[in-house]
């Protein structure tokens, strides 16, 4: 975090910045919206914890409440009661009713609440998952593409090395047709070759600018910055083929956990609609002052007043019949639960391949890099003797312009095996569940 505030302090002004692989993903990971956005999604789903928590307190709003009572409702009493025959109808009550006062409710049992707090506890852990690949992703992303920046400037550096012996070589057989030692038209072959290869390192710096752009972006850096990758393009000691079998990593895949933990809170959503059945107990309380008048004089005075009236209590609701709306939810949820069962099969199987795949390409990488370093070996010898041959003028120069472009082409290619076998360990890695060691390192 340390280096990312400095990186942000660098922004504003003219300065190199160096950048390792793990720095460029640590910026990737800070700058990158989907990364941002899973974060915010994460800190949504602790307030939603909060939220369903809110349930376990007690209820309390306060109230006010104004009637009128244009037609004064009537009660029907038996006459006798007044000594008359027949029943009498009798108002009850004023036509300015005026209640102020406080209500309160307190969950006291519901099994389906209960578990829907699990739930939302569960969904927390799915927003960390989900954090998790997408953390996962931009390191991905990032790596490919630092070590794809990291390849071609290698090649570069190979192309300008030989194109400076190539410049000594001008000089030297300008020289010798100078001196008629050698034929003009040798001089032009190697005076148009060395025009070629600037040509090649031309097209690899465009192309290089180009890659170097995309991870500036993929990092969130100015295009303006200049930026040097500092770790060095070479093999890496890390065994990836090393205990690949031994550990589970399939299951360590996020994309698996995140299958898991989706089937756990869909069982949980379906066990909380399949509880709502249950009896759920609620107790209230309630303090209000009322006040009754014919006429609308509660602000004169007087004898009237407001009466306080207070209950407590306790209510059981115990479902019946919804007309099979709870049957059909979680009927719902059951097929759900097949489908995300059958994904996780699929993605099961698939990983499984994959597994297979990147172990082939990366022994197969492996072995074309061994051979690479061979033929380089085969390259510097074969131009060393050219070179000493043609010193001693029983080498053609068109000889040493072979050997010395095959020197090239097989470090080039070298370059090239050796992207391709990092690439292979970041298939390797992210097979196994370890993106995130890139970071932690």
């Amino acid at each position: 975090m340390l280096f990312i505030l400095a990186i942000v302090q660098l922004w504003g002004q003219d300065m190199k910045i160096s950048l390792s692989l793990k720095q460029s993903c640590l910026l990737g990971i800070e700058q990158n919206v989907n990364v941002q956005n899973a974060m915010l999604e994460q800190q949504k789903a602790r307030f939603r914890i909060r939220e369903a928590k809110s349930k376990l307190y007690p209820q309390l709003e306060a109230y006010t409440n104004f009637s009128y009572y244009y037609a004064i409702p009537k009660l029907i009493i038996p006459g006798e009661i007044f000594g008359q025959t027949g029943l009498i109808p009798v108002e009850i009550g004023t036509k300015f009713d005026w209640s102020n006062g406080f209500r309160a409710t307190q969950l006291l049992y519901s099994q389906s609440y209960f578990t829907s707090l699990k739930l939302a506890r569960q969904m927390e852990t799915l927003s960390e998952l989900d954090l998790q690949q997408k953390k996962e992703e931009i390191i991905f992303q990032v790596s490919q593409l630092y070590y794809l920046c990291q390849a071609t400037h290698t090649q570069i550096s190979l192309l300008e090395a030989s194109k400076k012996n190539m410049d000594r070589l001008l000089k030297i057989t300008e020289l010798q047709s100078r001196n008629d030692l050698i034929r003009k038209i040798d001089h032009s072959r190697l005076a148009v070759a060395a025009d070629n290869l600037q040509t090649q390192i031309d097209n690899l710096d465009q192309l290089y600018n180009n890659q170097l752009g995309i991870l500036k972006y993929l990092i969130g850096l100015p295009m303006e910055t200049e930026v040097v990758l500092s770790d060095t393009f070479v093999l890496s000691q890390e065994n990836m083929l090393s205990d690949l079998f031994n550990k589970s990593g399939l299951r360590d895949r996020t994309e698996l956990q995140l299958l898991d933990k989706q089937i756990e809170i869909t069982e949980l959503t379906r066990k909380s609609v399949r509880q709502s059945y249950l009896p759920t107990l609620t107790g209230f309380g309630q303090l209000y002052y009322q006040g009754q008048r014919n006429e609308f004089d509660f602000f004169k005075g007087g004898d009237d007043k407001f009466y306080r009236v207070g209950l407590v209590g306790v209510n059981l609701t115990i479902p019946l019949f919804d007309g099979f709306e709870k049957r059909s939810k979680i009927k719902q949820y059951d097929l759900e639960l097949i489908q995300l069962r059958n994904v996780r099969e699929n993605r099961l199987e698939y990983f499984s391949k994959e597994l297979v795949d990147a172990l082939h390409r990366y022994r197969n990488n492996m072995e074309i890099l061994r051979r690479q370093e061979k033929n380089i070996q085969v390259a510097e010898e074969i131009y060393d003797v050219s070179l000493q041959g043609y010193r001693q003028q029983v080498v053609p120069l068109s000889d040493l312009l072979m050997s010395e472009n095959e020197l090239t082409e097989a470090r080039l290619s070298y370059s090239n095996a050796l992207m391709q076998l990092k690439n292979a360990g970041l298939e390797m890695r992210k097979v196994k569940g370890e993106m995130l060691l890139i970071i932690e390192s």
